[in-house]
């Protein structure tokens, strides 16, 4: 009998432990969860057959208390990554998804297709230049542990990453990319019916300039989180080749005077840096008057950047571009507003909560506005 007693104890001090460790551990806004795939198409293989390409995978979060936002969220990953970018962090704690929601948000996460829980058909269907994870010194020397690498002006100022590093293979060719995101992401907004809210990432940072450039009335801002620039060439980092032709992105977008060959109709000029942590600049001469990007002049846009990351040497430049081309945005480092020692990967760091706070104060600004 005393053997009993002293197993019962033991057995309920375990079940203490166990619901004091789950009370302990972080937890997710409470939300409800769908997902489904949009987009794709039919792709002959050459000898008679079709497959079903370029589907991109979606989860929807709803918050379980009610959507109070009146613009729901649209969150695009980048490079080596998936929606799940958003969901959970390193260390295990809540990721953006979960503050978004807190704050009433109905969030949509897309995994870009030939990505994550995509379908990916290689060739002949899909003729990607290669699909690759990323080696581990390029993830520690401007992901995680760039302050040990000292390959970019600020390097050493990254303090915040919780965690070891890690990707996902990715299709690695910006036209055939952006053409598909461009095709699922306006599947995505005609699904969804009311304007959205469109943030990406990285290479995802490309995407909603291409969307929004399909779907101008569906899109009431864009939040372009380090996107991918400068406009025209690549940074020092990869070498200052050519890229982005169209400005922001390798396929055309709509201007205002049409340009049919942006090589030709896009007079291109120089700006020179003001300080030795940023690059020269190419942005559109002022003579002939700049081009407009006529479907983007009634979004407004954010474009935010990172303490510790290589996008503080161009940034700026994307930001003189966008403007020039009748973009109103807005630019935020987030040093310059108290978030410091982040890197490229600012959602996924220890201090995520904060940078979440500059986007969401953004948003409900240009919410209100309506």
């Amino acid at each position: 009998m005393f053997i009993e007693k002293i197993l019962s104890v033991l057995f309920a001090l375990c079940i203490l432990l166990e619901i004091a460790k789950a009370a302990s551990e972080p937890s997710d806004t409470p939300h409800a969860r769908h997902f489904f795939h949009v987009g794709g198409d039919y792709v002959s293989d050459g000898n008679g057959g079709h497959y079903f390409a370029n589907q991109s995978y979606v989860e929807k979060l709803t918050p379980a208390s009610s959507t109070t936002k009146p613009y729901p969220l649209v969150f695009i990953h980048g490079i080596g990554q998936t929606g799940t970018n958003w969901l959970t962090k390193p260390d295990g704690n809540p990721g953006w998804s979960s503050y978004f929601l807190s704050h009433g948000y109905t969030i949509y996460l897309l995994d870009q297709p030939s990505h994550g829980r995509s379908p990916f058909l290689g060739p002949p269907i899909n003729n990607y230049t290669h699909v690759t994870p990323l080696s581990a010194e390029v993830i520690a020397s401007r992901f995680t542990a760039p302050e040990l690498y000292s390959s970019y002006p600020r390097a050493e100022l990254h303090t915040q990453w919780p965690g070891g590093p890690g990707s996902v293979p990715s299709a690695v060719a910006n036209i055939p990319q952006q053409t598909a995101v461009r095709a699922v992401g306006a599947a995505l907004l005609d699904r969804i019916g009311t304007p959205v809210i469109l943030i990406g990432h990285s290479q995802g940072g490309t995407m909603p300039w291409v969307i929004a450039d399909v779907r101008p009335g569906l899109v009431h801002a864009i939040v372009a989180i380090e996107s991918a620039g400068p406009p025209f060439v690549e940074p020092a980092l990869n070498g200052r080749v050519p890229a982005r032709a169209w400005g922001m992105t390798d396929i055309p977008m709509a201007y205002e005077p049409a340009v049919a060959d942006p090589a030709v109709d896009l007079v291109l000029s120089i700006t020179r840096a003001n300080s030795t942590d940023e690059e020269d600049c190419w942005v559109q001469a002022q003579s002939p008057a700049a081009r407009q990007l006529v479907n983007l002049k009634g979004v407004r846009a954010l474009v935010v950047t990172a303490e510790a990351s290589w996008h503080v040497m161009y940034d700026w430049c994307s930001v003189k571009f966008l403007r020039q081309a009748g973009v109103e945005t807005d630019h935020v480092s987030l040093a310059d507003v108290g978030v410091k020692g982040n890197g490229h990967m600012l959602f996924l760091e220890i201090n995520s909560d904060e940078s979440a706070r500059v986007v969401a104060d953004w948003i409900e600004g240009v919410s209100a506005r309506g």
